[in-house]
């Protein structure tokens, strides 16, 4: 036998191939929706979809042993049919890519004849006839047949497309191919692909619009609707044998779905009907969700030049223009409403425009090659209230000037159509934004931060049940969104993780336009109710009554007391309650001292986390002993000649290095919790400072920053204050600098501050020569002490930073007799001056 060489075919079992095919939809209703999108790659204006359902009666034995007729859904003998007017098939479309498994012709041929970008790509969408049921029969008549070129004389005569050996030529002839394939035969034992066989057939002078309007003379409205479409071409296929026990709740959902199976734009080429013979009035045309009763709406279209810029639409419809106008104005006087887009006339405009380069929507550690692979996409927002007022406090309605709406109307809307969904070339992908899916974690955002609009500046989050929204990407711009294998969503890749982050962003420059806006109109609230103003009275008259209780008691009953008698005993009740409760408020501030240094605490932890977690691992007890008892055994001098990772004692000196870090770490936790510090005292901010970079300076060594302070050279910067305030501060602001400082080597990394007495007040600049704001403040720098605002971010977009240094700072300065923090410009770096009002 001579040696010899051959090329072998693979073979691919028939029941492989389909369950390959099965595995991409899970339900019927997925295969259903695919379906009629393979009706509108056809180019069909229409799809009709019609479920005739039959029933069957068996009989069982009940409990007593009696025998009961049942009705029961018949599933061999019901069928579904799919109906469209697109471009048809003709038999070389039929046996070279309908009949090929996998076929590639939408993956390189995006755009259909109409113009349409086709939604499949894999090859596989005809496996959703097997998922519903075991029998298809297909009639398609189509617009171009493909013939052979016979001679060369054909091709002066005509004028259409020409491949190698063919030609297409209009149908003038009316040629229909009816197309039949029993799926039971890919369960053949032993069957390849190329074993199972579908019947092919032909006929001549074929109307589509006469047989449909004769197989439902019967029913008047489907009839209706054939009558009035145009018919010259399209598709029928019938299912039957289903698979599934259908019932009208399956349909029910199934309409829905399809409802929100289109974007509700103003896409009116391509419509669904869809009907159940035996109750032909229960369902109809599948109607597009349509937006137009929201408060916000906000309209974002990223690189649609290739400019990485988003362009912005802003619509406010929430408030009532002449209400801001004649009761509301003087809200414009405040200084954030001076400004555009606040003004009186921004409100007055229909929208508010702006680009936004997409560096200044994200961070500088936005990984830059990631941002590249995202694409053009477009996402329109809409808020939407559920109620008149959103926010619990009383009197919300008559603090801000809201438009009327219908409560009950809304609610049904948003449990049909709420939720933010994706659609891919003008079809939904899902289950994104569907039965409550809050894919983008928006309910996680608002509990951290569950504050109303109006409550503080910064901080303010949306609820998840609350809004609704598009977001449109293609398969031709967005490549990296690829379907999960059983299309039920996208592949959770790094691209679309910082997708997610982007779409968060969007909806922030709406939570920061409302939060501004409602914030103020608080404010102004407060300012025309006095509030203030009353607790200020309120709190005297209590004073007032309580000392003179005290006089009384004191003088006994033999002193008149009709000086108390102005005062009854309710009088006296709230008295005593107010200064009590004021007591109690006192002590809650002081917790909250408390917790404002425990915050700060897990701020510091996450500036060591790299550290502490080498250390856990590396760190053993008592190194002084270990050294200690080595020496007996060992002598230092014969390591000398040695490597230094081979000396036992240089090894040890090393742990001993990390015993220090953990030693500083837990000097500064238990000095921060010392109790003296929650006491109000006269603080020399010399002496302080002085121990406060004694307590900083071996992690400062370690990180090779330099730490300079220009002391106040009169000795007289002192304030009355807790301690645990003057902590949460400069350690916040040090945790800032030291994350500024990371990474950075343009120069001496330095750390600086500043003491002196100025006009009375006490002048603190701390500054670094770090990196400096992050390019999202660039145009608004006092938006980082905002709460939950933060520009630590991984290189996918995910905040990593808490958001609450800044404003703990802020907060904290703020409450001593009105004393302020201002960011100071420099060449480098960032730097902050600190100015407390001291007491006269």
């Amino acid at each position: 036998m001579t040696n010899s060489t051959i090329k072998i075919p693979f073979k691919v079992s028939a029941r492989t191939a389909k369950l390959i095919g099965l595995e991409n939809f899970s339900t019927e209703e997925g295969a259903v929706i695919e379906l009629v999108k393979n009706t509108y790659d056809a180019d069909a204006k229409n799809c009709i979809l019609i479920f005739d359902f039959k029933t069957k009666i068996e009989i069982i034995k009940n409990a007593e042993d009696v025998e009961e007729k049942i009705e029961k859904f018949d599933a061999e003998n019901s069928s579904i049919y799919i109906i469209d007017n697109g471009i048809g098939m003709n038999d070389r479309i039929i046996e070279n890519q309908w009949m090929t498994i996998g076929t590639d012709n939408k993956l390189y041929e995006h755009t259909t004849e109409g113009g349409r970008v086709k939604t499949g790509a894999k090859g596989i969408g005809r496996f959703a006839l097997n998922r519903l049921g075991m029998l298809t029969n297909m009639i398609s008549l189509p617009t171009l047949l493909e013939v052979e070129i016979k001679n060369n004389k054909e091709l002066v005569d005509v004028n259409f497309e020409v491949t190698p050996n063919t030609m297409l030529v209009p149908n003038d002839n009316n040629i229909a191919f009816e197309w039949t394939v029993d799926w039971k035969d890919f369960d053949k034992k032993g069957a390849t692909v190329s074993d199972v066989e579908a019947v092919l057939s032909s006929k001549e002078n074929f109307s589509l619009k006469k047989e449909l309007s004769k197989r439902y003379s019967a029913h008047q409205k489907i009839k209706e609707i054939i009558e009035k479409l145009n018919l010259k071409s399209g598709t029928v296929i019938e299912i039957t044998e289903l698979n599934d026990e259908w019932n009208e709740e399956k349909l029910t959902k199934l309409f829905g779905n399809l409802e929100m199976l289109l974007p509700p734009e103003e896409q009116n080429d391509f419509n669904i009907d869809f009907f159940l013979l035996n109750k032909i009035e229960d369902f109809g045309s599948v109607k597009r969700a349509y937006y137009d009763d929201y408060d916000y709406k906000i309209k974002a279209t990223y690189n649609e030049n290739s400019d990485k810029v988003l362009k912005v639409e802003i619509f406010r419809d929430e408030l009532d223009i002449d209400s801001l106008e004649n009761k509301y104005s003087s809200v414009f006087e405040f200084e954030t409403m001076k400004s555009e887009p606040y003004r009186l006339e921004d409100f007055k405009k229909e929208k508010i425009e702006f680009d936004m380069p997409i560096e200044k929507l994200t961070s500088d550690k936005i990984d830059k090659d990631l941002l590249e692979k995202i694409g053009k996409f477009d996402f329109t927002f809409y808020f939407l209230k559920n109620t008149i007022s959103d926010d619990k406090e009383d009197g919300d309605v008559k603090k801000y000037p809201y438009k009327g709406i219908n409560s009950a109307t809304r609610k049904s809307w948003l449990r049909k159509f709420g939720g933010i969904k994706i659609f891919r070339d003008d079809f939904r992908i899902r289950p994104y934004g569907e039965n409550g899916d809050d894919w983008l974690r928006l309910g996680e955002r608002q509990a951290q931060s569950p504050g109303g609009a109006g409550q503080r500046l910064g901080g303010y989050r949306i609820r998840p049940n609350q809004i609704a929204g598009t977001i449109n990407i293609s398969r031709i711009h967005n490549i990296n969104f690829q379907d999960k294998s059983g299309r039920e969503g996208l592949i959770e890749n790094d691209e679309f993780e910082l997708f997610k982050n982007l779409l968060r962003e969007i909806i922030s420059l709406f939570e920061k336009d409302r939060n501004v806006i409602m914030y103020n109109l608080s404010e102004l609230y407060k300012i025309n109710n006095r509030e203030a103003e009353k607790l200020r009275e309120g709190k005297a008259e209590a004073e007032r009554v309580q000392k003179q209780q005290e006089e009384n008691n004191n003088f006994g009953s033999q002193n008149d007391s009709s000086s108390d008698s102005n005062y009854s005993e309710s009088n006296k009740k709230l008295a005593d309650a107010f200064l009590i409760l004021e007591k109690e408020s006192d002590k809650k501030d002081d917790e909250i001292r408390l917790l404002r240094s425990l915050a700060s605490v897990g701020l510091i932890v996450s500036s060591f986390a790299h550290e502490l977690h080498n250390l856990k691992n590396r760190l053993i007890p008592r190194t002084n002993f270990l050294e200690l008892e080595l020496s007996k055994y060992l002598d230092k001098k014969q390591f000398e000649d040695k490597s230094k990772y081979a000396n036992p004692f240089y090894m040890l000196d090393l742990i001993k290095q990390e015993d220090l870090k953990l030693q500083h770490w837990l000097v500064y936790s238990l000095n921060t919790l010392k109790r003296d510090k929650r006491e109000r005292k006269n603080v020399n901010l010399n002496d302080y400072f002085e121990t406060f970079k004694s307590i900083w300076q071996n992690s400062l060594n370690d990180r090779k920053i330099v730490f300079e302070y220009n002391k106040d050279e009169t000795n007289q910067s002192i304030i009355r204050a807790f301690e645990i305030d003057l902590d949460c501060i400069f350690n916040n602001l040090l945790s800032n600098s030291l994350n500024a400082l990371k990474g950075y080597f343009d120069s001496e990394k330095k750390i600086t501050i500043s003491c002196e007495l100025k006009d009375g007040n006490i002048e603190i600049i701390f500054s670094d020569n770090g990196k400096g704001l992050d390019n999202k403040y660039k145009d608004n720098p006092n938006q980082i002490f905002n709460l939950f605002e933060s520009s630590k971010v991984d290189q996918y977009g995910n905040t990593t930073g808490t958001g609450l240094g800044l404003s703990i700072v802020q907060t904290i300065i703020t409450e001593y007799n009105n004393s302020s923090i201002k960011i100071i410009e420099q060449e480098k770096g960032l730097g902050f001056k600190i100015t407390f009002k001291t007491r006269q």
